[in-house]
């Protein structure tokens, strides 16, 4: 974050002063005070180049022929909006979703770059936080922290405790990225160490508690984990602030959690240590509907009050980061505010960030730079091209006992022991019992290091889909009816270097390329929004049953939530820490 230097400090004491003009001045608002917890009526605010100088009363504020000025009307002006848990290190770059976080009033987000780590290892950090300069908002970033969340279990790049230490040590670094307890409480031996530096770096630690409770979810708070996003009920919220851990609401694409934990205004609570979050928003939703302004206006649907609404996404985010001269209007803070004619709406009329106007009526000022991705980052699946057979399970003919991951819904999967039988010397899928064959590649190996199992719950009748956004490893995975469309779908993500593809007896229905470390696009916002569609539809007409493909194709093998899961080396119990067998005996 910029900071001041002695010019700095003296011209916006001089300004607060009434002896030096302002640079900019808005005048006639009414600003949420998020430090009194009031909204105060006909304020004028100063700001000298990009920070706060003065609020109050217009006359005492400077002005000459140089001075921006900007009349209110009497709107809410209210710090700009942050985002305290987010995933920009995949899918879209950053300039790209700055175009609409910026419309939104979101001024800050801080990401996690676990996605990227696993991708790409330390170098991929490197090039995602290098995307996030000289945009019109704030990147703040968390180091990941288990890179492979299960090591041992499954296979991802290379990033050691060294380049743990050295992204730890980053002036945009203001945490550690979220920790699954389950490692934490396993006292996996890379957590110990990775919280020595946080306490040394003095970080955060973003924890992800999905299923803790009691004994284990105090043992997690008492190796250093500093919040969950992963509430669910307001039981789980209040277990968590009771505990002094502060409590990240989710409301975005991969989960809504509000309508269950809103009701926690009512119980006379503080509420200084709860946060709306995005935890990712969807291309789509940004551009039809918004970002975090569309949070704030939900809160008070909810019946949350206008400042304590404003509260969750500005000062409260701040004060847990640390981010002292962010997320409030007072003099010496970092300009960045929005404008808002009708808190109902929570419609941005105009965002500042920096003392400079970056949005207004709905559109950009400038359009943020777009970034260039190194050359090698075009070139991160190094597998061989497949053939059918290289998915055969060879058996003998006859009926065996096997384990299926069964989707029970987006997220969650559980184990499903079936009767299945091989036919011609093959374990194959059978579509009239939805046992799909799916397998997850190693795409960071020239030969083949593969696992391949079954799935439930998917539904398909026909083709199959590939890709390479699955969380947290970045590999490849595939699912399908026949070996033959499986062993097509694999190729042609090979020859895009990551992404989407659907296919369909040999041809292609849909695809996402993702070529920039295998999961991000190069494309516009609109461009990607627009193919996420094409896949689903794509998905839905193989048979898919879910209702979210794109999201249940990136957890299906994520090892961070319950209870079985495929990966690389094979099947795991991701609640007991252990390998399974494909074959029950």
């Amino acid at each position: 974050m910029s900071r001041y230097n002695s010019s700095d400090i003296a011209g916006t004491m001089e300004v607060a002063l009434g002896k030096k003009p302002a640079s900019m001045l808005i005048k006639n608002g009414k600003l949420i005070n998020v430090y009194s917890g009031k909204i105060e009526d006909n304020i004028s605010i100063a700001i000298y180049k990009n920070r706060f100088a003065y609020i109050g009363d217009l006359s005492n504020i400077l002005i000459d022929e140089d001075t921006s000025i900007i009349d209110a009307n009497g709107a809410y002006i209210m710090p700009g909006f942050i985002d305290a848990h987010t995933h920009l290190d995949s899918i879209f770059q950053l300039g790209e979703y700055a175009k609409y976080a910026i419309l939104s009033g979101n001024t800050t987000a801080i990401t996690e770059t676990a996605m990227i780590a696993n991708s790409f290892g330390y170098k991929g950090v490197l090039y995602f936080m290098e995307d996030a300069k000289n945009l019109p908002m704030r990147i703040f970033f968390l180091v990941p922290s288990l890179v492979p969340p299960f090591k041992g279990f499954e296979t991802s790049r290379d990033f050691s405790f060294e380049h743990f230490k050295m992204i730890a040590n980053h002036p945009n670094v203001v945490g550690v990225g979220e920790t699954y307890w389950h490692r934490a409480v396993g006292f996996d031996e890379r957590v110990s160490n990775q919280f020595e530096i946080a306490h040394e770096y003095n970080l955060t630690m973003e924890g992800h508690a999905a299923g803790a409770h009691n004994k284990k979810l105090q043992a997690y708070k008492a190796a250093g984990i500093s919040s969950c996003h992963e509430s669910i009920s307001v039981e789980d919220a209040v277990e968590r602030l009771r505990l002094g851990m502060a409590v990240m609401i989710r409301e975005g694409y991969i989960r809504q959690d509000f309508s269950s934990i809103y009701p926690i205004k009512d119980l006379g609570m503080d509420l200084r240590r709860v946060m709306l979050v995005s935890d990712l928003f969807e291309p789509a939703f940004m551009i039809k509907k918004g970002g975090m302004n569309i949070l704030v206006r939900e809160a008070i649907e909810y019946g949350f009050d206008l400042v304590t609404a404003v509260q969750m996404v500005t000062i409260n985010p701040a004060q847990y980061f640390c981010l002292r001269d962010l997320g409030g209007i007072a003099p010496g803070n970092l300009a960045d505010l929005v404008i808002v004619d009708d808190p109902k709406e929570m419609r941005c009329r105009l965002v500042i960030m920096d003392g400079e106007v970056v949005a207004e009526d709905g559109k950009l000022i400038k359009e943020p730079p777009k970034h260039k991705y190194p050359d090698d980052s075009y070139h991160s699946v190094k597998i061989r091209k497949t053939k059918p057979e290289d998915f055969f399970i060879n058996k003998k003919d006859g009926l065996y006992k096997i384990r299926c991951v069964d989707v029970v819904n987006e997220t969650i999967t559980h184990e499903l022991v079936v009767s299945h039988k091989a036919v011609n010397g093959n374990l194959a899928s059978d579509i009239e019992k939805d046992i799909l064959k799916m397998a997850v590649i190693d795409k960071g190996h020239p030969d083949l290091r593969m696992a391949i199992g079954f799935v439930h719950g998917m539904g398909l009748k026909r083709g199959a889909i590939a890709d390479s956004l699955i969380w947290d490893t970045s590999n490849i995975f595939v699912v399908g009816v026949d070996e033959s469309d499986i062993s097509y779908a694999v190729n042609r993500l090979i020859e895009l270097q990551g992404g989407y593809v659907v296919v369909e007896n040999g041809e292609i229905l849909a695809e996402m390329p993702l070529p920039v470390c295998g999961i991000t696009s190069d494309k516009s916002f609109e461009e990607i929004a627009y193919e996420i569609k094409k896949v689903e539809l794509a998905c839905a007409h193989l048979g898919f049953k879910p209702t979210r493909p794109y999201l249940v194709l990136q957890t299906i093998s994520f090892t961070g939530l319950p209870f079985i899961r495929l990966t690389d080396k094979g099947l795991i119990d991701t609640k007991e820490g252990k390998m399974l067998n494909l074959i029950v005996d």
